[in-house]
């Protein structure tokens, strides 16, 4: 793909994510708490690691950055939105995170955090609507500092659902450009896989080596 091809796709998928997001963006805390289920128990786990600082890919309204300032009020808070919808939402919920728009693919970690390390890079309900998963994947392993890693929690495969229902829901998720992870490019970057009930959910761990 060039790169006039890869720009003119990332710019869709903004014009996309603001569309929606404008009419939504009200009522997404309360409607989505119903199905994207393991982002708490995901963010207990990291509310009690050793870490500094976290960047979120795709913080939404900032729902989890609000919960982490919560349970670790020491710690340096930093998200890239693509939406500008919820660009807006975000950093008036948290407004002492660094917060910048840009896209997981070419995201810019260095000066988000300052003299910070990157030591957690959070992608929660967000990876699943990337286009270009395994490039944002790399760029936050390069932005990790040694020893950091990269959370996922998001859709799984489904498998363990009835199939008529995980028909449907994967006909339902596409609506909205969302896409059930397929764990391929995860595992062979390395990372440990915990499944949810029904394989309906997943936490990834992709550690970057000292």
């Amino acid at each position: 793909m060039s790169a006039a091809d890869a720009a003119s796709d990332l710019q869709g998928h903004r014009d996309f994510l603001n569309k929606y997001y404008r009419w939504s963006r009200p009522i997404y805390d309360v409607t989505r708490k119903y199905y994207l289920l393991g982002r708490d128990t995901v963010l207990k786990r990291l509310a009690a690691e050793d870490w500094k600082g976290l960047v979120e890919i795709g913080p939404g309204t900032g729902r989890n950055l609000a919960i982490l300032r919560g349970m670790r009020p020491d710690a340096s808070l930093g998200a890239i939105e693509a939406c500008d919808e919820m660009l807006e939402a975000a950093r008036k919920r948290v407004p002492d995170a660094h917060i910048e728009h840009g896209f997981a693919e070419q995201a810019e970690y260095a000066a988000l955090l300052g003299d910070v390390p990157v030591d957690r890079v959070l992608f929660s309900y967000s990876l699943s609507m990337i286009p270009d998963r395994e490039g944002a994947l790399d760029k936050a392993l390069e932005a990790l500092a040694p020893g950091g890693e990269v959370v996922v929690v998001d859709f799984a495969d489904l498998s363990g659902l009835p199939g008529p229902v995980a028909r449907l829901l994967r006909r339902w998720l596409a609506l909205f450009h969302v896409e059930p992870l397929d764990t391929t490019p995860l595992e062979a970057r390395g990372a440990t896989v915990r499944w949810g009930p029904g394989r309906y959910w997943l936490e990834a761990r992709l550690r970057r080596d000292a």
